[in-house]
């Protein structure tokens, strides 16, 4: 039987065509005037995608390589920082920061429990002085978000010279984060999400603050992953190493398609308007979220008998060819994720749907078949969404 793989998890995500077509020519020298105005070209998206006047640090790397770099490149051993860890990439900064010698105190929260500014800015206060609050915007492995203007407004009231550090690597192109106008120091992306190409690359935004921070301390040790230097180098239209020169050219591709089709807030809409019907269809289908603050750039679902998330992303894997995501850590057995992110469009949704009901069915799961499409049908059609909201 004819089965093609289709990517539904929150990342890597499905590649662009015209990305895909950049990075299958021939690799140019970097060092050359047309390399740099393609790389200046590959700025001014980014600039837009981040909400930022500044320069955006590419680096060829994963994500966490970019949480790290944007770590070392503004803090010490010894700082005291806050983490806001609501699953595993939350713990991720607990990881880093410690690997470095900062003091970290974690406010720890249930999965998908819903991040409250307030907590937060009363565990700064408590701890002063605390020189840094790191953030995930979109906790990719619980499927939840935070109100990072609400977080940080609520804690400059308490800590008004806070860094703040946020991993935005599944909320860029799902949802607004504006680096320069929230005061953001320090904001992370990664390629294989929203931008619509493969793992590689990674970015790293800073406000005007941020960059002078970076510019005028030393922080910790480091060198491939000073954000100096990288900095530095986007002045002169180039990157400070060899970068991965063909996911660069994909990189320019898909910021003219994203370009195209009316910026990073017309793919912000889109997964707003996919992860809305997804909702829905997990309502009509009588299966329950994970997250009391659900993601646009993913859905975690939890399976309707405890243990079975494995078997249910096994069998949309092995009977249809739809790659989901399954749960991490403490979560593996027990929930499922469909990504909304990137090249993803309706008709996308309503298959994998559809594919899920055959799933559901075929393991005594009650389903009144067609209704989860029909659920999402109705609101795709009603053009339901947060148009952009934090919340």
């Amino acid at each position: 039987m004819l089965k093609k793989p289709r990517l539904f998890t929150a990342g890597p995500t499905p590649l662009h065509p015209e990305a895909i077509r950049a990075a299958a020519g021939p690799v140019p020298y970097h060092r050359t005037p047309e390399f740099a105005a393609c790389f200046d070209r590959i700025q001014f998206g980014l600039r837009d995608a981040f909400r930022t006047q500044g320069p955006v640090a590419v680096l060829t790397s994963s994500g966490t390589g970019a949480m790290e770099a944007a770590l070392a490149s503004l803090f010490s051993a010894g700082d005291r920082v806050v983490v806001v860890a609501g699953g595993k990439f939350g713990a991720r900064w607990v990881e880093i920061a410690v690997a470095y010698g900062l003091e970290v105190l974690e406010l720890t929260l249930a999965p998908g429990e819903l991040v409250v500014p307030a907590d937060v800015a009363v565990m700064v206060e408590h701890s002063a002085p605390v020189r840094g609050l790191f953030l995930t915007a979109s906790e990719t492995s619980t499927g939840t978000i935070c109100d990072v203007r609400a977080i940080v407004d609520a804690v400059r009231d308490v800590e008004p010279e806070v860094v703040t550090v946020v991993d935005a690597i599944t909320s860029v192109g799902a949802l607004p984060i504006a680096t320069d106008e929230w005061g953001l120091e320090a904001v992370v992306g990664g390629a294989q999400k929203a931008f619509m190409i493969p793992p590689g690359l990674a970015f790293v935004a800073c406000s005007p603050r941020g960059w002078e921070l970076i510019g005028n301390r030393s922080a910790s040790p480091r060198y491939y992953l000073d954000l100096a230097k990288y900095a530095a180098s986007a002045e002169k239209s180039q990157t400070p190493f060899t970068p991965g020169i063909g996911l660069l050219l994909a990189l320019e591709a898909s910021l003219k398609a994203i370009d195209e089709v009316g910026g990073i807030q017309a793919l912000e809409r889109n997964a707003d308007r996919l992860a809305t019907a997804c909702r829905a269809a997990m309502v009509a289908l009588d299966l329950q979220l994970l997250s009391s603050a659900p993601s646009p750039a993913v859905t975690a679902i939890k399976a309707p008998v405890s243990g079975t998330g494995p078997d249910i992303v096994a069998a949309m894997r092995d009977h249809y060819g739809a790659q989901l995501s399954g749960g991490q850590g403490e979560l593996k057995d027990h929930i499922f994720r469909i990504g909304h992110i990137g090249y993803v469009d309706d008709l996308d949704l309503l298959a994998v749907l559809a594919a899920l009901e055959g799933v559901l069915a075929d393991r005594g799961h009650d389903v009144s078949m067609g209704a989860g499409m029909a659920a999402a049908v109705a609101s795709l059609a009603s053009g339901q969404g947060h148009e952009g909201s934090t919340r």
